[in-house]
């Protein structure tokens, strides 16, 4: 597979690989507050809520009673107060269901998503960086090398001083090759409530020392006593791309079996490795495996784990 070197890329792609380079993101902000916020929280959360220190963040999950994801969150521990920074798909989701569960419990849920705004970084002099007191970092999604919250106002502040840095402003088609790349899913596309957490390898989000929360019994039931029938890979397209929503089957089937090999469930092109995807593959679908579009078989689809386009 040819590798495209750097003068080949597009400047701000080139920045997010080499240097510094910088996004708004738009996100969910929700505030639990109220002398019950932690015990609350831990009771809905995969992660563990103890002990969670001013600026202190942790990656999350709340999950239906059949342990399938309701939402994914970064928490953010501050004095008085924990925040949540959730998809902003999902604000409202998650709003109404943990004032739902907050009933008869000294817990306000209040949304805060108009007052914050939401950076992330890329490049890998963003893990250096030296930040003012009036930013806080959140936990990073794989691909960012750091992710920044901070109150709207100071916005304009926040980009001169990264500007300032020599960062570069991502464009959207950019950020969502980016995206692709890592391996780093969204919900809604690659993710949604039909999946459960181990199908998207949430591993960072799940306690497993912590005590009972939603969803819990039906994780570690899988965990002790089953597998996951499908999880989450990357894909590279060698023939070509293959469009979101596709099914995948193996080459030696005519149609697609009752369990699928696999489906693609983002499609792009990579300035470096070409066609690439995300999707879902069957538990015995190894790394290097080939699959074939079931609509047109010319094409295939090369599975690698998600944190490598390189298959193995």
């Amino acid at each position: 597979m040819r590798v495209t070197t750097a003068p080949d890329l597009p400047p701000d792609y080139a920045a997010a690989l080499e240097r510094l380079a910088h996004r708004v993101r738009a996100a969910g902000i929700l505030d639990v507050t109220g002398s019950d916020r932690e015990s609350f929280l831990q009771g809905q959360l995969t992660q563990d809520m103890r002990g969670l220190a001013p600026g202190e963040s942790r990656v999350a999950a709340g999950l239906t009673s059949k342990g399938k994801l309701l939402f994914v969150a970064r928490v953010l521990g501050l004095e008085e107060r924990i925040r949540l920074v959730v998809p902003d798909s999902l604000r409202q989701l998650v709003l109404e269901h943990l004032r739902k569960y907050a009933v008869f419990t000294k817990v306000a849920i209040e949304d805060r998503t108009p007052d914050f705004v939401h950076v992330g970084v890329s490049g890998p002099e963003g893990k250096r960086l030296a930040l003012p007191d009036w930013v806080d970092r959140l936990a990073s999604e794989r691909g960012f090398s750091a992710e920044l919250l901070l109150a709207g106002q100071r916005r304009e502040e926040l980009e001169t001083l990264l500007r300032a840095l020599g960062s570069s402003g991502i464009s959207d088609e950019t950020a969502e090759v980016l995206r692709v790349e890592a391996g780093r899913p969204r919900f809604g596309a690659d993710m949604d409530s039909t999946n459960l957490p181990d199908e998207v390898g949430m591993d960072d989000a799940i306690s497993t020392t912590k005590g009972c929360y939603v969803g819990q019994e039906v994780v570690a039931r899988l965990r002790t006593y089953g597998r996951v029938n499908r999880r989450l890979v990357s894909f590279r397209f060698p023939g070509g791309p293959i469009a979101a929503g596709d099914l995948l089957r193996l080459p030696d089937e005519e149609k697609p079996s009752k369990v699928e090999a696999g489906r693609v469930t983002s499609s792009v092109h990579s300035p470096r490795f070409g066609a690439i995807g995300l999707g879902y593959a069957f538990r015995d679908v190894a790394p290097g495996a080939r699959l074939v579009s079931d609509t047109n078989p010319a094409l295939s689809a090369i599975v690698a784990k998600l944190d490598t386009l390189i298959a193995t």
